[in-house]
């Protein structure tokens, strides 16, 4: 039986972290990162071609050096607007034709077509909206030592999250301005609360939550049911945001 394909959206936009230009990194976009001698989105690219279930490929960022760089056709580029969010939702609504999309970010060289056609697996055993993938944090310690994750602890473990989404586009259009205001948010504790209630923050800061009750709260603020997927593929979660990340991957990779 043929894999289940899905189009892919790559979030390739936005400038190289300030932190990490302060080491002397000379290049501005990030997409395009020395990576072992490849531009880092070079990479992620690779990992989609070689996988099972990835369709079309479309990558908003710098539209005229994406095909330059990487002989992208237009129709597999989208200009970058200004922010993360206007790219993310300029992205859905080209591929909202789609039942569902998988999302990802640039910034992820490590990612396999492996751990890719996992995700797909998984999401073929569970009805959802919106699905994302959670990592032990065990498993991430393990292969990457010495790498800094955010972690939350859950009564099933301690697990760091990954920068893949699979979503069904429709379902985050109707119901944009609920995703808007997580994103927006996610930083402001005050508004978190108002938005998660009381008593699960409570929960959440006195680690007594589980998995099925966070899926269960972001379901019901999103207003699209939300599942997590844990992977042991740690490589999801390793995202290039610090010079630490990038000192660390080139000497995964090499450094050309």
């Amino acid at each position: 039986m043929e894999a289940v394909k899905y189009p892919v959206l790559i979030m390739a936009g936005g400038p190289t972290p300030d932190s990490i230009l302060e080491t002397g990194e000379p290049e501005p976009e990030r997409a395009f990162i020395d990576i072992g001698g490849r531009p880092m989105l070079d990479w992620v690219l690779d990992a989609c071609r070689g996988s099972n279930i990835c369709g079309h490929i479309l990558c908003v960022g710098n539209a005229s050096r994406l095909q330059e760089t990487f002989g992208l056709r237009p129709e597999e580029t989208i200009e970058q607007k200004k922010t993360m969010l206007e790219n993310f939702i300029a992205g859905i609504e080209i591929l909202k034709n789609n039942d569902r999309v998988m999302i990802m970010t640039c910034d992820i060289p490590l990612i396999s077509s492996e751990a890719i056609d996992d995700l797909g697996r998984m999401v073929g055993e569970i009805s959802a909206d919106i699905y994302y993938p959670i990592i032990d944090v065990r498993l991430f310690d393990d292969k990457f030592p010495g790498g800094k994750r955010t972690v939350q602890k859950l009564k099933e473990g301690t697990f760091t999250g990954g920068n893949v989404f699979i979503v069904e586009p429709n379902e985050v259009l109707a119901n944009r301005d609920k995703v808007e205001a997580v994103i927006r948010d996610r930083k402001n504790p005050a508004k978190l609360v108002k938005l998660f209630g009381f008593v699960f923050i409570v929960k959440f800061l006195m680690r007594k939550l589980d998995l099925p009750g966070l899926e269960a709260k972001a379901s019901q603020i999103l207003g699209s049911k939300m599942r997590g997927l844990i992977t042991p593929y740690p490589e999801i979660g390793f995202d290039v945001d610090k010079p630490e990340d990038l000192e660390m991957i080139r000497g995964i990779m090499g450094h050309g």
